[in-house]
């Protein structure tokens, strides 16, 4: 008799492939999967990239269900509907559902993690925008679709590249590091001497034009990584909110940082890796460098065989990434603001009060859950909350730009100034009558007489109403009053805003002499 020993090695690739399949189960739920294997793909993917075009990142409501709406005969092609919740395939009387319109199609495709909804506060509109599981989907179906191989020479060479550059700036020994200079020395200078003695090796326009599309390629990828930066910025922003509500761990030494002003988002991996990133894109001189170098590609012979849409990628590599990388960047700092307001104003108080009693509550329905059967009467009434509905039509809409109904103005009686009262207020206001004096004269002696409204409308009042006040006050010694006769005289005060007055009729007939 015969005992067969277990195989460990059959064991152990058994169990990791058991490990992997659970892996790609829970990759299965993930939105790419799921728009991937969808029934209606191709029409959805087709829509989304028509719709979200290049330069259009982000739209409103209102344009995008328009957009949709445009090729929804696309979504309707297949007969039977979709599925995009349990109960949505279910038929009534034999009939299938019919045909949900784009606005349906639009919250649908945002719960399923197709469209991810921004709420910007600088727009009256909610926008939307592709999230970077449909960007990823876009990415390998445009792919396949372009059969273009990724084993090529090029990005061997730029695997090959980057490791030796790396293996050249770690190394620690002193030696080795000075000989692999020499060594690229040494080859920089057999190519002077090569170019100097009239030898030009190039590479072959093939060759050349896979590098520069294996490079607009890498290019293209950084579009779905800033949608996934701003991800993973708010899941870091989320756990260390979590974290400072936690009762347990390092809730402490997190609030003390972020007391002391230090900016946790910054100092995750992901913080780390866009701020490293951001920092090289806003460098004038790399950037400056960098475009000089692509605008004498775009003068190279083999870059005319590239097509007219990765021309124009090509020329716009670099100002294509400042957009969306500020956007990323306007993320953090709002997420970083929110944290310290957070912190800071202690709220975070308040919501650890509020998830213990959940926690609490929670615990206690735990403990009876086997001892309460689920139809046991519940020896608790509540009342029904009632509320008087109205239609939202009703409602009057407040109008931000609207002042509102002014205040009532305060009505004073009108009464008469005195030659004492008018020389009292020149002589304690300080009035510059010598210049009232000149005005008047120089007004009245264009047209043969002048009003104090005439003096005013070509000489603005330089002191406001005091100059008003001196006008009445050399008028009522100076000038021909008509009796029952009243003008209206405007002025602007120094605080720029514009006044009038109802006074007599004094009309300036002669030159008033000067004192």
């Amino acid at each position: 008799m015969t005992t067969t020993e277990p195989n460990r090695w059959t064991d152990r690739r058994s169990d990791a492939v058991s490990a992997r399949k659970e892996a790609y189960e829970q990759l299965r739920r993930a939105s790419t999967w799921r728009l991937l294997a969808a029934t209606k793909a191709p029409a959805v993917l087709a829509i989304l990239q028509a719709t979200f075009p290049a330069g259009d990142r982000r739209l409103p409501r209102s344009e995008l269900i328009a957009r949709v709406g445009a090729h929804l005969p696309l979504l309707h092609d297949d007969g039977a509907e979709e599925p995009e919740e349990p109960d949505a395939a279910e038929e009534t009387e034999g009939e299938p559902r019919p045909g949900r319109s784009a606005a349906e199609y639009v919250d649908g495709w945002v719960r399923e993690g197709y469209l991810t909804r921004r709420d910007d506060p600088q727009r009256t509109e909610t926008t939307f925008e592709p999230s970077p599981a449909t960007i990823d989907a876009i990415q390998f179906i445009a792919s396949l679709e372009e059969h273009r191989p990724t084993t090529t020479e090029s990005r061997l060479t730029l695997v090959v590249q980057q490791f030796e550059r790396l293996a050249q700036e770690t190394e620690t020994d002193r030696d080795v590091r000075l000989s692999d200079l020499q060594r690229r020395r040494e080859r920089i200078e057999a190519e002077i001497r090569d170019l100097a003695e009239g030898e030009l090796m190039l590479p072959s326009p093939e060759a050349s034009t896979d590098r520069l599309r294996d490079i607009l390629q890498i290019a293209a990828e950084l579009s779905g990584d800033f949608l996934q930066y701003r991800e993973d910025l708010r899941a870091v922003d989320l756990h260390l909110r979590e974290q400072i509500l936690s009762p347990e761990g390092s809730r402490g030494e997190i609030l003390e940082q972020l007391l002391a002003g230090d900016d946790l988002l910054g100092q995750s991996s992901v913080g780390r890796t866009f701020t490293a990133f951001f920092r090289m894109l806003n460098d004038p001189v790399q950037t400056r460098t960098a475009q000089e170098l692509v605008d004498r590609l775009l003068e190279r012979d083999f870059a005319r065989t590239l097509g007219r849409d990765e021309r124009e990628k090509l020329a716009n590599v670099f100002s294509d990434l400042y957009e969306p990388a500020q956007e990323v960047l306007d993320v953090k700092t709002e997420l970083y603001r929110s944290l310290a307001r957070f912190v800071r104003s202690q709220d975070f108080r308040q919501h650890r009060v509020l998830l213990e009693t959940l926690q609490e509550a929670q615990g206690l329905a735990l403990a009876q859950k086997d001892e309460v059967p689920t139809r046991a009467p519940f020896p608790l009434e509540l009342d029904l909350s009632r509320v008087l509905m109205s239609s939202v039509s009703q409602h009057r809409l407040k109008d931000p730009t609207d002042p509102g109904a002014p205040a009532e103005a305060e009505v004073h009686d009108a009464t008469s100034l005195s030659v004492e009262v008018l020389a009292d207020l020149v002589r304690t206001n300080d009035i510059d009558t010598v210049g009232l004096t000149a005005s008047v004269n120089e007004v009245r002696g264009r047209s043969g007489q002048a009003s104090i409204g005439d003096v005013l409308r070509e000489k603005p009042a330089e002191q406001g109403l005091a100059s008003v006040i001196g006008l009445m006050f050399l008028a009522t010694s100076h000038a021909q009053e008509r009796e029952g006769s009243t003008e209206i005289v405007s002025w602007r005060e120094l605080d720029g805003h514009d006044y009038a007055a109802k006074v007599p009729s004094f009309y300036f007939l002669e030159d008033i002499p000067a004192e």
